[in-house]
């Protein structure tokens, strides 16, 4: 059985992603919380990034659990100084290979949810519900907020599936018979 790329993928990452001249830590649930709650449009992939989410992103994503480093007064003015001509294209498209580098979580088959019965509990974030599960079984709150993001994902499914849950992954074999649907689409 070959093992599967996205797996494969998600435990092993490069270590040597700098933006803006700064080192950027492995992508986390933390650091994708964090993305999430300024609604950085280098997380969700949009158009129309400018410097000033780009150092905000990378600010994030170069601290670690539980803290974050948001520049502010003399540091934010020399570091806007240090990076006022720096190409905002190539430095996107750093952070954009760093977020593909961690991010890479099992390709799940999507079942349809029968309604549920009885009144309706507002799920939880994401993350925290990701984190909550992976300190549950036992990673700890320091470890599950701060491993790969990739890793998180994986360890998420892998218990979830070991208590029961009904999980279906998409095998490598799929994978890349839905690649090759999607490059004819775009041709």
């Amino acid at each position: 059985m070959a093992l599967d790329k996205l797996f494969s993928e998600s435990i092993v990452n490069r270590d040597d992603h700098v933006v803006l001249g700064c080192k950027l830590r492995p992508l986390s649930l933390w650091h994708a919380t964090l993305l999430e709650l300024i609604n950085s449009p280098l997380w969700h992939g949009n158009r129309g990034v400018t410097m000033t989410d780009l150092r905000l992103a990378t600010a994030i994503c170069s601290g670690s659990w539980p803290e974050y480093r948001i520049p502010s007064g003399l540091a934010l003015v020399w570091w806007s100084l240090k990076t006022r001509k720096a190409n905002l294209a190539l430095e996107a498209a750093k952070f954009s290979a760093y977020i593909r580098d961690f991010y890479a979580p099992p390709m799940l088959w999507e079942k349809e949810l029968e309604k549920a019965k009885g009144p309706q509990l507002c799920s939880l974030p994401q993350p925290l519900d990701m984190a909550a599960w992976l300190i549950r079984n036992g990673l700890g709150e320091d470890r599950s907020w701060s491993m790969p993001i990739g890793m998180a994902h994986w360890y998420y499914v892998a218990f979830a599936r070991h208590r029961g849950a009904e999980i279906d992954l998409v095998s490598p074999g799929e994978q890349e018979a839905i690649e090759q649907v999607k490059q004819k689409r775009h041709k």
